[in-house]
């Protein structure tokens, strides 16, 4: 099953590889730590029933326009667990099966 790989920076320093997608008996999501200090990926149902907020895979966003996305392109700001401040970035790193 397809999912993309993407890596989470902010310019405070910090950076996690999520990595969103379907696999065989669940779809997995970007989504805060309870607590919102880390960001995770998660099956969507352990998220719904955990209340995370969830960030919605920004790549297959972009896809609904355009087939193509560059591994130069990056989506946000978001908010980062770290320094709390809307600065996150998500940059496309591949993709996974």
């Amino acid at each position: 099953m397809p999912g993309h790989i993407l890596s989470a920076k902010c310019t405070c320093g910090f950076e996690r590889e999520v990595a969103p997608g379907a696999t065989v008996n669940a779809l997995r999501v970007i989504a805060y730590t309870a607590d919102g200090r880390d960001l995770v990926t998660i099956e969507s149902e352990k998220a719904k029933t955990a209340g995370l907020t969830v960030i919605e895979d920004p790549w297959l966003k972009a896809q609904e326009t355009s087939l193509y996305v560059s591994l130069d392109s990056s989506w946000g700001p978001y908010q980062c667990p770290r320094c709390t401040q809307d600065s996150l970035q998500l940059c496309p790193k591949g993709l996974w099966d």
